[in-house]
Formats: C-alpha cells, sequence, structure tokens
C-alpha cells in the first residue's frame, strides 16, 4: 500500500507536490478550507500539469475540504499555504495530530515554525515532529483552475526542525518526499535564507506604479528588476548578512542561494550582481506580475519577512534601514501597518530572549525556554 502524505492548501506549491508525489507512488490527499478553490479540481479528479512534470493528467487519490478526513492516517503532513495563513492550522491542526504524525511548513519563511509552534502551546497543545523549509519546493504557478505549471523544484533547499536536535530525524523523513532538501543548522537560519523576503518587498515596492497600471501585465523578474533596483535588493541582503552574523547564524549571500537553488546561473553568481542573477533566472524569466498590490509579496513578504528582520534587528543592534524604509512605504502603499500587524517577537514566541537565549529556544524544547 503507498504511503499516505496529506498536502494542506490547493494553491501553486500545494498543487505542484500533490502531483509529484502522486507520480512518485506516494498516496496524496489535497486538502483546501475553501470549496471554491477545489471544485475545479475535484471536478476532474486530480490535477493538469505541465514544464518538468510533463504534459499529463495526475488523478488524486482524496480531494476534501475536511482537515481531519485529510490528515487521518497520513504519515507526513505537508502545509502550503502563505505563512500568514498559518493561524488557522494552528488552531486547529495540533488536536487532530496522531503519534508519530510529523509537520513540514513547504515554506516556513521566516519564523513560521515558530509562530505555528507558539500559536499551539498558547492552545495546549504541542507539534513534536515540526519542521520547516526556507522557501517553497519548486518554482510553480497556477496556470488553470485546475493547471500548474512547474518550472523547477529546488534544489539545496534547507530544512530544520523546531527543535534543532530533531533535525536529522525529519530530514531523513522529508528527503523521501523531496530528495533535493538539505539540513539547516536550526530554523534561525532557514529564516534567514527567506529569499523571497530579499527580493520581492523591492521588487514590489519599487514597480508599484507599474504593477498598478498594467495590473501585472509584465515579466515580474526579468523586466521588473532593474539595475536600480537590484541595488535596492542588494542592500536588504547586506542587511540580512549582518544580522545573520551578529546573531550567531551560518547563512549565504542572496545570489549564492538563488544559484544553489537552481534559479540562476553561474555567469550571474561569478558576476555577483542581482540583476545578472534576475536576467539569466530561466525559471523565472515568464513569470507576470501580481494584478494589485493586495498581494503576498507585500502581505506575507513584508509582515511576515522583513517585520521579523526588522524585531531580531532590534534584539542585536544591527541596523537595517532599507528593510525599514520598504516596510513603511510597504504599508502606506497598502494602508496596512506591517510593522505591528506583521510577526513580531510576540507572535513566534521570543519577546524577552536575547541572543542566547534565542539559540537555546530554537535548538532545544521551545515550551522549555518559553517557560
Amino acid at each position: 500500500m503507498a504511503e499516505s502524505v496529506a498536502i494542506l492548501g490547493a494553491g501553486n506549491g500545494g498543487c505542484a507536490a500533490a502531483a509529484d508525489l502522486t507520480l512518485r507512488g506516494f498516496s496524496v490527499r489535497l486538502y483546501n478550507r475553501t470549496p471554491e478553490r477545489l471544485a475545479p479540481i475535484r471536478q476532474r479528479g486530480g490535477i493538469e500539469t505541465k514544464g518538468v512534470l510533463g504534459e499529463q493528467f495526475v488523478e488524486l487519490n482524496r480531494i476534501t475540504t475536511d482537515l481531519s478526513e485529510a490528515v487521518d492516517g497520513a504519515s507526513e503532513i505537508v502545509l502550503t499555504v502563505p505563512i500568514s495563513g498559518l493561524r488557522f492550522y494552528a488552531e486547529h491542526l495540533p488536536q487532530l495530530l496522531q503519534p508519530g504524525q510529523a509537520v513540514m511548513l513547504n515554506p516556513g519563511h521566516m519564523g513560521g515554525g515558530l509562530f505555528f509552534s507558539s500559536e499551539a502551546r498558547r492552545r495546549g497543545f504541542s507539534v513534536p515532529n515540526l519542521c520547516e523549509t526556507a522557501t517553497l519546493t519548486y518554482a510553480c504557478r497556477m496556470e488553470g483552475p485546475a493547471v500548474v505549471g512547474v518550472y523547477t523544484a529546488s534544489t539545496n533547499l534547507p530544512l530544520a526542525a523546531l527543535p534543532a536536535r530533531r533535525t536529522d530525524e525529519l530530514h531523513t523523513r522529508m528527503v523521501r518526499l523531496f530528495p533535493n532538501l538539505v539540513k539547516a543548522r536550526n530554523v534561525l537560519e532557514t529564516g534567514l535564507q527567506d529569499l523571497n523576503a530579499v527580493e520581492h518587498p523591492a521588487q514590489t515596492v519599487c514597480n508599484a506604479g507599474w504593477l498598478e497600471h498594467t495590473k501585472g501585465d509584465f515579466f515580474f523578474y526579468y523586466e521588473g528588476t532593474t539595475p536600480a533596483v537590484a541595488r535596492v535588493i542588494e542592500a536588504v541582503d547586506r542587511e540580512r548578512l549582518a544580522l545573520a552574523a551578529a546573531l550567531g547564524v551560518e547563512t549565504r549571500t542572496f545570489i549564492e542561494s538563488f544559484h544553489s537553488m537552481g534559479y540562476t546561473s553561474d555567469r550571474a553568481l561569478a558576476s555577483g550582481s542581482v540583476y545578472d542573477a534576475m536576467q539569466d533566472s530561466l525559471p523565472n524569466r515568464t513569470i507576470k506580475g501580481p494584478k494589485s498590490l493586495d498581494h503576498r509579496y507585500l502581505h506575507e513578504d513584508v509582515g511576515w519577512g522583513l517585520v521579523p528582520w526588522i524585531n531580531l534587528a532590534e534584539v542585536v543592534d544591527v541596523p537595517v534601514p532599507t528593510m525599514r524604509a520598504l516596510a513603511v512605504l510597504a504599508s502606506e502603499l497598502n494602508g496596512i501597518d506591517y510593522l505591528a500587524e506583521g510577526l513580531t517577537l510576540e507572535r513566534m514566541g521570543l519577546d524577552g530572549l536575547d541572543p542566547d537565549g534565542l539559540l537555546a529556544h530554537v535548538t532545544e524544547d521551545a515550551e522549555t525556554t518559553a517557560a
């Protein structure tokens, strides 16, 4: 009997994972909260694929809006939802977990696992087998209601458990699902390799007028990352690297990570230029921009990407003026105070901890260090 895997979230990444895992012999249960999203997939009985998975129809084992039905008996549970949507799952998933089941946030971005664990604890639950990736396991987009284009699978994708002492065990389990996973030291390391937070805020804020005027009808990465926009991304990256150094967290430059995950060329890596990296990014070449500024590139990558970095920078007294400027501008663009509404230290369960306390929190049992 095929091993059962629950995929929670039927967006770009969820549909890509559901199709890929099914093709590789797993029995997939695809869950989504809203029946409208699942209706076209349920009507067809599966997902049509394009890109590196080939052009074919993939029939899924189970398509459901019942969370308990999705996770009951599944050995691994993969959440492929925006980090800002994790609160619902932190409220409802822990009470459904069975002994031995593992939960993977795909992706965790910056602080996803910390937030999920903190929210579960506040409700009296623990999630002992919890891990996260730095970013999504695929470059992909829905090309129709039940059609997913998968352009590449991320290579050398960092994964860490919370607490980090469980990483070896959970990597062994999850690498069977996603072979390109590599072990990170802890969730601070995965969080500080959140490439979306490095690039998307600058790309979106600097292209705000073009996005609103064209409703995103341009190649977001290829055309939207001009030399000037690339310099803003590089400034964010310098601040991120300084933050990582102050926290004692190993990381790589944006271009090094972008290249190692298979998103750009050797030429771009050698040049050290973000502009070259975007010009040479074949997986991202044809991806269009969002239709409006009401989009995860700001809601998620500022509120749940830059904001936790800004909060952590205050703990170690590292200046991050470019991150702050982008957060302020994004707040004005959307009429949302991202610095107040985003992922703060308190929401990650990290408030009151010094740098040593932060490291202990992500390495050992969070319940112990939070007590």
